[in-house]
């Protein structure tokens, strides 16, 4: 179960990373009950005088933000997020200079950071538990990592396969379409689409040939997706689409 601190009167989930207590933005404008973005900004302005690594940190891996338990508002997991250490808040808020500022960060060190003396004060046994829960937690965090780095399953594979066919059918102008039902062109359509979607993501073998699209890692799926929808025509097929369909206009004049 996720571990919920009480700081200000505001619930923060516990999230620790490299074996220590980090935060959010979103959780110091929680707590100093600041508007959404401030604690952003203020890093920004002065991120020369942060060290990364030792204030803060950046994950932009979905599996790693996900075991953390940070969700966007309207769901999902986002694609970047940065993390700040115990050292990395108390500069980033001295700032704060209100009454309210200096009582919650007596709170968050005293708290939520202090997760050491914690660990210090465990027994052996206890310990050894923790270790081994997070050896096994890293040892997940690799498979899942590999998995997201092999190839498309089938069924993932098929999903992107009936996205390009929906997505040409638009392009062509319905399967009623003259150039739908000219093999030539929509061959051309499906191709172009395919082959965007190999020169985005970099689906090439040793000779610089393209690979199926079936070899796109896991990780992009939700870009590919995005990009299927995106497609536009070169104006070549446009064109080529145009001028065919037009074609039925005129026998039915």
């Amino acid at each position: 179960m996720s571990n919920i601190i009480k700081i200000n009167n505001h619930d923060v989930l516990e999230k620790v990373y490299n074996s220590q207590r980090v935060v959010t933005f979103k959780d110091i404008d929680m707590v100093h009950e600041r508007a959404d973005g401030t604690a952003r900004k203020r890093f920004n302005d002065n991120k020369k005088h942060f060290i990364e690594g030792a204030d803060f940190f950046v994950l932009n891996q979905p599996s790693e933000i996900r075991t953390l338990g940070i969700e966007r508002p309207q769901g999902g997991v986002p694609e970047k997020v940065t993390l700040v250490t115990e050292s990395g808040y108390l500069m980033l808020v001295k700032s704060f200079t209100d009454d309210l500022a200096w009582q919650v960060q007596r709170q968050l060190v005293n708290s939520y950071f202090k997760v050491k003396d914690i660990f210090e004060n465990m027994s052996p046994e206890l310990k050894a538990v923790l270790v081994v829960d997070r050896r096994i937690t890293k040892v997940e965090k690799r498979i899942e990592h590999l998995e997201l780095d092999i190839p498309l399953y089938g069924s993932e594979a098929d999903e992107i396969c009936n996205h390009v066919k929906r997505k040409g059918v638009e392009m062509l102008g319905g399967k009623q379409s003259n150039a739908y039902k000219n093999n030539k062109i929509r061959s051309a359509v499906y191709t172009d689409i395919y082959n965007q979607i190999k020169r985005e993501f970099g689906l090439y073998d040793d000779k610089g040939k393209f690979k199926s699209y079936k070899a796109l890692q896991r990780r992009y799926i939700l870009e590919a997706h995005e990009l299927i929808d995106t497609y536009e025509l070169p104006t070549y097929l446009e064109e080529q689409i145009k001028f065919c369909n037009a074609q039925m206009n005129i026998d039915v004049a």
